[in-house]
């Protein structure tokens, strides 16, 4: 299937940051380094982090004083993903 026709895209190893406005998501992300962290912006209030560096985000985030609480979900196994129907 050629690239133009994808149904869309899988990211693995990712984590997501949803703020409580686009007020607050928007002062986040005037005050991150430029592509250092984030991947894509999915909505108003969420978008798509590099999970890699969630470590250093977490970190940059608190020295700010920026209050934020992360949700670790577990890792899907590629025989749920098969399940699932995915790959």
């Amino acid at each position: 299937m050629p690239a133009s026709e994808t149904w869309g895209r899988l990211y693995c190893n990712v984590s997501l940051i949803d703020c409580e406005s686009k007020e607050i998501l928007d002062e986040l992300l005037a005050s991150l380094p430029p592509g250092r962290f984030v991947i894509r912006r999915l909505s108003d209030r969420t978008i798509i982090v590099d999970g890699q560096q969630k470590t250093s985000l977490s970190r940059l985030l608190a020295r700010r004083g920026q209050p934020f609480r992360i949700v670790d979900l577990p890792a899907s196994s590629p025989e749920e993903l098969r399940e699932a129907g995915g790959p």
